[in-house]
């Protein structure tokens, strides 16, 4: 019996067990802290498919990978792999207890709201401006440039490379950031008992109308919908900092409206991927097929063979790993993780001919921690990740409740480096100069609208004056 056949008879039940032990856990998440699972939806939903695959090729395999060219399975790889994602959900489980909740709000400064909206000045009215000019240059430019890819059948891919504009690809580069700063002015009247500025809902309805028309499916919306619910679920949980019985009233008809849209953002979902299936790629006899390696094999099939080189083979080189990623990249403006897990799992020249068309598998996380650290210095490395991560939530949860509107968008683009890291294993941006720049820029504004919020609030209100008090 070879040891790969002992580990997989042997460990099955134990990986079986931490899996549903994770799945608890976030159900539980789900289920009792609603807006903690807003905050974290998009790591959350993406760890759970993932598991599901790699769970799926573990029980059911060997299962024949149509994009590796091979057969992967059985065996226990989804065991470091609930570890790994069970780490991550304590880390935030601890910087998200309720003790430290308590403390994110503020007393003296209950007043804020009305502290920072005096005169003409409305940041809110401005933020929705600029958001709707964005939005509809996006749909000018979309009439303008040449077909639209929904009725072309046009592959996204190909539209951009073929007929994207500046504009369309300034939003694929900051789209899920504008996503945030939308929810962010949407949900935080709530802070203040009034209703939520629905205008912006309307913005992200307009742009989920524009991603269907270019071309895209669900990635792109899920993407867009988890960065727009994360500010929602921090100002529920300052709610709860504030008056625990209207927060949970707040919280009940938060979800009830976030369910009938998620309902409704599933249903295109599921027409835009059947219509790219069948109409676009022509693939309709085999759609089922084509399905069930989306769902169930490809979110699990990169995973499977970095565990069976780390973990079965011990076939890692932390130097070669880290020259791959951080040094020597196919292409260093893309996410370097993928690029190496592909040169390790196909024919480099195949690896390098899907990586130049714009395309790449799914997964990365936690691979690139594996292959650099093999299967002890990984954990490590998933532990300190896992910290990082979820303490700059608890900062971007603190700064959105206290409404450091300043602070929150240069944070942004950090916040969107490090889900993307949790999610897809993206490293290689942390090197760049830009992001050291954008960490510096963050911590100047932090500190400098710290003092400028304590002049403010440390002022006491202007008196009205006496004919403004005869006129009312």
């Amino acid at each position: 019996m070879t040891a790969f056949e002992v580990d997989t008879g042997s460990l099955l039940p134990a990986a079986l067990s931490l899996t549903s032990v994770v799945a608890l856990v976030t159900l539980w998440i789900v289920v009792r802290r609603p807006a903690l699972a807003m905050i974290f939806f998009f790591v959350l939903f993406a760890f759970a498919w993932r598991l599901v695959s790699v769970l799926y090729i573990d029980v059911f395999g060997p299962i024949f990978s149509d994009q590796l060219a091979l057969e992967i399975g059985p065996g226990i790889s989804a065991l470091p792999m609930a570890a790994s994602q069970g780490i991550v959900v304590v880390a935030l489980l601890f910087s998200f207890r309720q003790q430290r909740l308590l403390r994110l709000v503020d007393p003296n400064e209950a007043m804020s709201a009305s502290r920072m909206q005096s005169g003409r000045f409305s940041l809110p009215d401005l933020a929705f401006l600029a958001a709707a000019l964005f939005v509809g240059a996006l749909g000018l430019e979309l009439l303008v440039s040449g077909p639209i890819p929904l009725f072309a059948g046009i592959e996204r891919f190909d539209y951009t490379r073929l007929y994207g504009g500046p504009v369309h690809r300034r939003l694929l580069e900051w789209g899920p950031m504008l996503a945030l700063q939308l929810g962010i002015f949407f949900a935080v009247p709530l802070l203040h008992d009034r209703p939520a500025d629905r205008r912006f809902l309307a913005l992200l309805a307009v742009l989920i109308l524009y991603l269907l028309l270019a071309g895209h499916r669900f990635s792109s919306l899920y993407v867009y919908s988890a960065f727009f619910v994360l500010p929602i679920g921090a100002v529920l949980i300052g709610g709860q900092a504030k008056s625990p019985s209207r927060a949970d009233r707040d919280c009940g008809k938060v979800l009830r409206y976030l369910t009938a849209t998620g309902l409704v953002l599933l249903v295109l979902i599921g027409i835009a991927v059947t219509y790219s299936y069948v109409v676009v790629r022509g693939e309709g006899g085999e759609f089922l097929s084509k399905l069930s390696q989306r769902i169930l094999v490809q979110q699990g099939e990169m995973w499977w063979m970095t565990y069976k080189r780390v973990f079965l083979f011990n076939e890692w080189s932390s130097t070669h790993a880290a020259y791959r990623l951080f040094v020597d990249p196919f292409d260093p403006t893309r996410n370097s993780t993928m690029q190496f897990l592909m040169e390790q799992a196909l024919p480099l020249t195949r690896a390098h001919f899907i990586i130049s068309h714009g395309s790449a598998y799914a997964g990365g996380w936690p691979e690139a921690f594996f292959e650099i650290g093999g299967p002890i210095g990984g954990f490590v490395l998933v532990a300190l990740s896992a910290i990082m991560f979820s303490e700059f939530m608890f900062l971007m949860t603190r700064c959105i409740v206290q409404e450091r509107f300043a602070t929150c968008f240069f944070l942004t683009p950090i916040l969107f480096a490090l889900s993307i890291m949790v999610v897809s294993g993206m490293v290689n941006s942390f090197i760049q100069v830009t992001f050291l720049v954008k960490v510096v820029a963050a911590m100047v504004v932090f500190v400098a609208e710290g003092r400028w919020r304590s002049s403010v609030f440390s002022r006491p209100p202007s008196p009205i004056p006496s004919h403004a008090k005869s006129n009312g």
